[in-house]
C-alpha cells in the first residue's frame, strides 16, 4: 500500500515529537547532573560553614524559646506577690511601702517600675513629698524600660514645679531630653513649659505652648490647657 503525502508528513512530525522530547529530557538529565555537582561541591566546601550557622539557628531558638518560659514564669511569680502587698489591707503605710521597697528590689519585666511607681503614689497620699521626689528620681536612673523613665520625669517635673525653693535645672534637662518621637514628649513638652511660666520666663513658656495648641495630632485636652496659658501669657505681655 502507497503511502500518502499527509502520512508521511504526519509520521515524520511524531518522528520529531519524539526526538525533540528524547533531546529535551537528555539536557535536563546533563542540567540535574551538573547542579547535583555543584551543589556536592559547594557542600564540600563550606559545610563546616553551614553545620556552624544551623547550630547558631538552633541554639538561639532553644534559648528564646527558654527566655519566654522563664519570663513567663517570673512575671506569674512577680503578680502574685505584687497581688499579695496590694490586698493587706491590714498593712500600714510604712508597711506597704517597706514591702513594695523589698519587692522592688528582685522584681523583673516592669514589675520593679510597678512597684516604685505605687510607692510614689502612696507618698503623694501621705504628702511624704521628699519621698516621692526620691522615688521618681530612682525611676529614672535605675529603670529598665524607657517609657517609664520618661514617665518618672514627666511626673518629677511636675511635682517640683508645685513646690517652692527646688532646683529646676537638672529636671529642665532631662524634660528636654525625651525627644519628639517618644510617647509623653507632648506632657513632657507641657510639663517644662509650665516650668518657664512658674519662672517668669514667658518667651519660652510662650514658645512650647504655641507649639502645642497648634499640633493637630495632639489631644484636645493638652493643648485646650496650652492655649490656656497662652493666652494668660499674652494678657500679661499686654500689661
Amino acid at each position: 500500500m502507497v503511502k500518502t503525502k499527509d502520512t508521511k508528513t504526519k509520521s515524520l512530525s511524531l518522528k520529531e515529537q519524539y526526538l525533540e522530547s528524547q533531546k529535551n529530557a537528555f539536557f535536563r538529565e546533563v542540567q540535574e547532573d551538573v547542579q547535583a555537582e555543584q551543589l556536592s561541591k559547594i557542600w564540600n566546601k563550606y559545610k563546616n560553614y553551614i553545620i556552624s550557622i544551623i547550630a547558631v539557628i538552633l541554639a538561639i531558638t532553644i534559648a528564646k524559646n527558654w527566655f519566654t518560659a522563664y519570663k513567663k514564669d517570673v512575671s506569674l511569680k512577680n503578680a502574685k506577690k505584687f497581688e499579695q502587698i496590694m490586698s493587706n489591707e491590714n498593712a500600714t503605710i510604712e508597711a506597704r511601702i517597706a514591702d513594695l521597697q523589698e519587692f522592688a528590689r528582685s522584681a523583673k519585666f516592669g514589675y520593679k517600675d510597678i512597684a516604685y511607681f505605687n510607692i510614689y503614689s502612696t507618698q503623694i497620699e501621705n504628702k511624704k513629698y521628699a519621698d516621692a521626689i526620691d522615688t521618681l528620681e530612682e525611676i529614672t536612673k535605675n529603670s529598665s524600660d524607657k517609657v517609664f523613665e520618661d514617665l518618672a520625669i514627666v511626673k518629677l517635673g511636675t511635682l517640683l514645679s508645685t513646690l517652692s525653693g527646688k532646683d529646676l535645672t537638672s529636671i529642665k534637662k532631662k524634660l528636654d531630653s525625651i525627644g519628639s518621637s517618644k510617647p509623653l514628649s507632648a506632657t513632657a513638652k507641657f510639663v517644662l513649659g509650665s516650668i518657664y511660666l512658674k519662672e517668669n520666663n514667658f518667651a519660652s513658656a510662650k514658645k512650647i505652648f504655641e507649639e502645642i495648641s497648634d499640633d493637630l495630632n495632639l489631644p484636645v485636652s493638652l493643648k485646650s490647657q496650652s492655649l490656656t496659658l497662652l493666652n494668660y501669657i499674652k494678657s500679661v505681655e499686654k500689661k
